[in-house]
């Protein structure tokens, strides 16, 4: 057995037979958030040293990055920092992160962005719909207009890509004519609200003008 990979066996191994204890333990009593965050961070060192003893098991970062990502996670919400939609936004981009980093050390896996792009767009969009920014037809835009970005970073990158500005053009103009219908739902709105008082105004006078009419005395005939 090679002695690297029985010690990395043997430690990974040893955390996951901790947290199994730990979670059963607590079945009987109450731990603090607090101690599952310091059980998960030392964890997260531990395995990250373990990567650091023998670089070419870059696998293991995942599992350190994990549990660090848990970890602050579990800090953030014991803090109230983190609430509603804002959760999802920061795991969308915890998952995000590592995708960015990988292409960073090597820009050739170029594909890597992909994954992360997206899960950067939709964490991204999340709490705008939260906070009201994005609303009504301005969500499918945002989401015509995020796919829309990358073709146009494709053509940029190369302009022999032409190609790219066809779905980049037509995703475009979707997502404008999203922009265009959400004004226009507002002017429209107000246009009708406007075009109801007016008429409401006007059948005053008209009816006061029939009543008038009505109760008015014939003229004696001479």
């Amino acid at each position: 057995m090679n002695t690297k990979s029985g010690r990395q066996g043997l430690v990974l191994g040893g955390l996951l037979i901790l947290f199994g204890v730990l979670a059963l333990i607590e079945n009987f009593t109450d731990f603090s958030v607090w101690i599952w965050v310091a059980v998960l961070v030392i964890g997260g060192l531990v395995v990250y040293a373990i990567y650091a003893a023998d670089r070419e098991e870059k696998w293991i970062l995942i599992i350190s990055y994990a549990m660090l990502a848990v970890a602050g996670l579990l800090t953030l919400l014991e803090l109230g920092i983190l609430q509603d939609a804002f959760i999802a936004t920061y795991v969308l981009l915890a998952i995000a992160l590592p995708f960015l980093v990988a292409f960073l050390f090597n820009r050739e896996n170029w594909g890597l962005l992909i994954p992360g792009y997206v899960l950067f767009a939709v964490g991204v969009m999340v709490p705008l719909i939260e906070l009201g920014v994005l609303t009504d037809f301005i969500i499918p835009a945002y989401v015509m207009f995020a796919i829309a970005i990358p073709f146009f970073v494709v053509y940029l990158r190369n302009s022999s890509n032409w190609w790219a500005l066809i779905p980049a053009g037509i995703l475009s103009v979707i997502g404008a004519s999203f922009l265009i219908a959400a004004a226009a739902v507002e002017y429209i709105f107000a246009a009708a609200l406007i075009v109801a008082g007016i008429l409401i105004i006007y059948r005053q006078f008209t009816r006061k003008d029939e009543i008038e009419e009505i109760e008015a005395p014939p003229e004696e005939l001479t």
